[in-house]
């Protein structure tokens, strides 16, 4: 399970301008609805080989699947990458389908909402005029760092095929609720670190030493490391610290918690 997990999550990476052929799977897939314009489209012979999307009927991107199960054809789970999902009990967010399709619901936190399957005539149609795309969410939270006043610094770059791809780097720094956008000068990545310039100040990340500290002038200013890789430190910069509020992962918890 986990190497199918790892080959979707990398088939999730492509990006929203990039168009999903489901191939010879076309035939296999199926669509569930809320019945408020809200669908999710999925292989329905072989579901945790994919794809899977979630769109409005007309635009649909790709969830990034990161694990799943399934018992024969009487159910199956999917779990999906959503860092604003609180995981209760080690619960991901998850799409499922219960009792031989006769049950379906998505589950985001502790609300799960009922879904109903689309007819299948309809769900052709609907499939076949869509437009599938990639995974909506490009941005990857890389480093967070706050000081002993409670201020922030978040550095983020974009998500691509490539895990390596370090392109596109940003900085947000504020207090928790109010980070902001930093205007950057220049950008110092190689083997010695990275020296992030704004207006105000530099961020310098030096490997090896573990020095962090924000420069504005002749003041340094050092900074504690906060980890990413644990799940609340992650949630966090989603939904409370503010450089991503107000904007849609592509995933169902985006309407349905």
């Amino acid at each position: 399970m986990h190497a199918l997990a790892l080959a979707l999550a990398v088939l999730a990476q492509i990006g929203p301008d990039k168009v999903v052929d489901l191939g010879d799977k076309k035939d296999a897939m199926a669509a569930v609805t809320d019945g408020k314009g809200h669908y999710v489209i999925y292989n329905a012979k072989e579901p945790l080989a994919g794809p899977t999307l979630y769109g409005d009927g007309k635009t649909f991107h790709l969830v990034r699947v990161i694990g799943g199960g399934a018992s024969g054809t009487e159910s199956f789970g999917l779990s999906f990458w959503d860092p604003r999902v609180y995981r209760a009990e080690n619960s991901y967010a998850s799409f499922n389908m219960k009792d031989e399709s006769r049950q379906f619901d998505v589950s985001c936190a502790d609300i799960s909402t009922k879904l109903t399957k689309v007819p299948k005539d309809e769900a052709a149609k609907m499939i076949s005029s869509a437009a599938l795309r990639g995974s909506k969410w490009t941005r990857r939270p890389a480093l967070l760092f706050r000081d002993d006043t409670g201020t922030y610094y978040l550095v983020d770059r974009l998500r691509t095929d490539d895990d390596s791809d370090r392109r596109d780097w940003r900085v947000f720094v504020g207090p928790r609720g109010k980070m902001k956008l930093a205007a950057l000068k220049d950008v110092v990545d190689d083997d010695q670190g990275q020296i992030f310039a704004t207006k105000d100040g530099s961020l310098r990340l030096v490997s090896g030493t573990g020095e962090t500290k924000w420069v504005k002038g002749k003041t340094e200013l050092k900074l504690t490391t906060v980890d990413l890789e644990t799940f609340r430190n992650a949630r966090m910069v989603y939904v409370d610290l503010g450089p991503y509020s107000g904007e849609k992962l592509g995933t169902p918890c985006d309407d349905f918690m």
